[in-house]
């Protein structure tokens, strides 16, 4: 039986709460998953009304990457999941109302790509962030536009050359998590309560112009990683080590 990780709206006045629900499979990212947050982005887009956007995940981990079951059988759909990806951390940073995660347990690959496009991120200690997909022939550039922007450019080069995994502890260190707490889903509501309090216009402008001033409405910042990377999601020696990756598991 095949699983997907489904995108439920919660809304609480000015708070838009999104979660990732697919908690068999650490709310991992089908395609249809991407795209639905898209679409609730682009309508929470016109709601003048919302200040804050919560994400959080269903479960003991927020997002464990892609879902990578399905390519096994159909090797085309891991060349549309680079672009999905790229357009959803877009529609996030570029997103008019301030977006909070909570993380806990797993945020890997493209969900720490996620993580990295969020305004604000509450992390727990003992969470997992990194990108390692370079076992599977596949780059984790497209996630480098956001992640330079809240590590840095060495922290950033670092994390997605290495592929190493780090601690909520590390991410918060680090600038990928702004805030540390053990219960990370009830701190981010919270945290989210705190921030809608404010002027919703207020919100919006000073991020349109935090966006305007570190080069987040550049387009091209976004899409040039994906036509660099998107190659390397078709091709046989992907496709090889995927199967021998997911034969282990």
């Amino acid at each position: 039986m095949t699983h997907e990780t489904h995108v439920h709206l919660e809304q609480d006045g000015p708070i838009a709460s999104l979660w990732l629900d697919g908690p068999a499979q650490r709310n991992a990212l089908a395609r249809s998953t991407m795209t639905r947050l898209c679409e609730e982005l682009e309508r929470l887009e016109t709601c003048p009304d919302i200040a804050v956007v919560l994400l959080r995940g269903r479960g003991e981990s927020f997002c464990a990457g892609f879902d990578l079951g399905p390519v096994v059988d159909e090797p085309a759909l891991l060349g549309e999941f680079i672009p999905g990806l790229s357009q959803l951390l877009k529609r996030m940073r570029q997103h008019r109302a301030v977006i909070v995660a909570g993380v806990q347990g797993a945020a890997i690959a493209g969900g720490c790509a996620i993580v990295s496009a969020c305004d604000l991120v509450v992390a727990s200690p003992g969470a997992k962030l990194g990108y390692p997909v370079h076992a599977l022939g596949l780059s984790p550039v497209v996630s480098a536009p956001t992640l330079a922007q809240a590590v840095g450019d060495g922290a950033a080069r670092s994390l997605l050359l290495s592929g190493r995994l780090i601690s909520g502890t590390e991410a918060h260190q680090l600038g990928l998590a702004t805030h540390l707490h053990d219960d990370p889903v009830k701190a981010s509501g919270d945290l989210a309560s705190t921030i809608s309090g404010h002027s919703p216009q207020a919100l919006e402008a000073t991020k349109a112009w935090l966006n305007e001033l570190d080069g987040s409405l550049d387009e091209d910042r976004f899409d040039g990683p994906v036509a660099g990377s998107a190659p390397l999601a078709t091709d046989a020696e992907s496709m090889s080590l995927l199967r021998k990756r997911w034969m282990r598991r």
